[in-house]
């Protein structure tokens, strides 16, 4: 076995994103912002997620994988700090502000990881019958860490004054105490282990609604909301902004987007693919004509520069549209918590 062949056999055991996520940080700023640009949302995410669990990579492994990529490499290398701490300094540089500081919550730190794979085996009603005699605090924590699938699988075993009350508080949260884990824990009758120094984690509450009720039934999604308008129309109205981004209708049926193509106004969808993602724009020409996505790509062209807020106000033109053609059945959001036969 040669030098090379021996140094590939050291990584078969890591999967691609890991891999990919050793050889990032060990890139300057410019060349992972290169590379960035090149990667779907999705991508990035799952390198983000590689990177928030590296801790400490030995120089014989790192070598291995840029062998892989380049043929080999014989010098000592090292990462000069852990995965959590690059991310937070990198991706808001690499990504901008905005996009950087949303992919950033969507990868969890690994004390949360490591919760929620505590619990995340138990039935949904085992785990609401034990929280539901708690403080409704005590059970936003829990539901803030555990995360939009299992808290959208807990809520409905709870009554819906209590869910309405559970929903406000989690939409408040912005910073969890890491102790606080621990006496959920104990009240669940479950034990983890702690990493490094962390004392507290960062949370958007009213994102972490959002999504959970995303992951509701259409009939249970109906009926909460209803009941938070009812307590508090502002909340209501924020998860509601929060719940639709222009790049979820790329989740919907295709049958679902030429409906939507139909009745759209040209000019709002040239406007709202402005500032979409390479993937988003793929999904939209990719259920139109030929001709028909010339034309759209020769108005967006035409428009040069506009103001964000022109774009964010069509695109907010199209989501309401998507949302009146999914109440008439003419549009389904596939993964939406309810189940479809093909």
């Amino acid at each position: 076995m040669n030098m090379l062949t021996a140094k590939l056999a050291e990584t078969a055991h890591l999967s691609g994103p890991e891999k990919a996520a050793v050889l990032i940080m060990y890139l300057n700023e410019e060349l992972v912002r290169e590379i960035f640009g090149r990667l779907s949302e999705n991508e990035i995410r799952r390198v983000g997620e590689a990177i928030s669990r590296l801790e400490h990579v030995e120089p014989d492994l790192i070598q291995a994988i840029i062998a892989e990529f380049a043929g080999g490499l014989s010098k000592s290398l090292y990462l000069q700090s852990q995965g959590n701490n690059y991310l937070e300094n990198v991706f808001p540089v690499v990504l901008g502000e905005e996009k950087g500081r949303r992919m950033l919550r969507s990868i969890e730190p690994v004390s949360r990881v490591g919760f929620k794979r505590k619990f995340e085996g138990m039935q949904p009603g085992a785990l609401a019958a034990r929280l539901v005699k708690e403080h409704p605090q005590t059970i936003s924590v829990a539901c803030a860490v555990l995360g939009p699938e299992i808290t959208a699988e807990i809520l409905p075993c709870l009554p819906l004054e209590l869910q309405v009350d559970v929903v406000l508080r989690v939409s408040r949260l912005k910073d969890i105490p890491l102790e606080l884990l621990e006496d959920i824990e104990d009240l669940l009758g479950r034990a983890t282990d702690r990493h490094g120094e962390v004392h507290h984690a960062e949370t958007d509450g009213s994102q972490v609604i959002a999504d959970t009720v995303n992951h509701l039934s259409t009939a249970e999604r109906e009926a909460l909301m209803a009941a938070v308008a009812r307590k508090d129309e502002d909340v209501a109205s924020e998860i509601s902004k929060q719940m639709f981004s222009f790049d979820m209708i790329c989740s919907a049926d295709s049958r679902g987007i030429q409906n939507l193509l139909k009745e759209v106004e040209r000019k709002d969808l040239a406007m709202s693919l402005k500032a979409a993602d390479e993937e988003t724009k793929t999904v939209f020409f990719g259920n139109m004509s030929e001709r028909a996505a010339g034309y759209l790509k020769d108005d967006m062209e035409a428009m040069g520069p506009v103001r964000l807020s022109e774009v964010e106000g069509a695109q907010q033109q199209i989501i309401a549209l998507a949302l009146r053609l999914e109440e008439e059945g003419k549009l389904i959001f596939m993964g939406s918590g309810e189940a479809v036969v093909e």
